[in-house]
């Protein structure tokens, strides 16, 4: 399973920009679509993702699903 700080300090970096966008829990669903993309650059879907980020059998994929369809952030921010 993906943890965040077994992210290289780069990657870390950049997706902390981005915090201040989100809330926690939010932000934990964030970073780790982004990592489990690079981790698993062939199958760019939100389940594919989670797959390469190691959580596949640990979170519903709901809970990314949920994330673009209804949770509160600021795209504006995060452009």
């Amino acid at each position: 399973m993906l943890r965040m700080h077994a992210l290289p300090g780069s990657l870390l970096r950049v997706l902390d920009a981005f915090r201040p966008c989100f809330t926690t829990p939010t932000f934990t669903t964030f970073a780790t679509l982004p990592a489990g993309m690079v981790a698993r650059p062939a199958q760019r879907t939100v389940c594919g993702m989670l797959s390469g980020a190691g959580l596949a059998g640990v979170w519903h994929h709901s809970r990314a699903h949920r994330f673009f369809a209804t949770t509160r952030w600021y795209p504006d921010a995060v452009g």
